[in-house]
């Protein structure tokens, strides 16, 4: 019997799709949401999103470009990642580890997590 390459891409796909739709529907997220009418302890131009896939944590702390010069912009994405850590237990882990905030951030901060823990929204 001979196989088609197109009769294995579309075989492969199949096989690959529902994995992914389940791997999603398994994922939680975290983020600040503008309009919960509480102000993002971050400002304006920076955020915190925690994304919980196959047992990993991953939180996401991002600012927006900012100007450097003429033609030039910055901005700056940094991930810490807590393996084999549930969402709900990473976020006790930066709680009480201030460091570990203080690492995602890139600066120290007396405050630690908590204002931002205080003001996101997961799903």
């Amino acid at each position: 019997m001979k196989i088609h390459s197109s009769h294995l891409l579309v075989s492969l796909l199949l096989l690959i799709f529902p994995l992914s739709c389940a791997a999603s529907k398994s994922s939680r997220t975290c983020q600040y949401d503008p309009d919960s009418g509480k102000p993002n302890p971050l400002g304006m131009r920076s955020y915190i999103t925690i994304t919980e896939e196959e047992n990993n944590t991953i939180f996401t702390y991002e600012q927006f470009p900012s100007n450097v010069a003429e033609n030039i912009t910055l901005a700056t994405k940094r991930e810490l990642t807590l393996y084999n850590t549930s969402l709900d237990t990473a976020r006790v882990i930066l709680l009480q580890n201030k460091n570990y905030y203080s690492e995602l951030v890139g600066y120290d901060d007396p405050e630690g997590f908590a204002p931002v823990n205080e003001v996101l929204t997961c799903e």
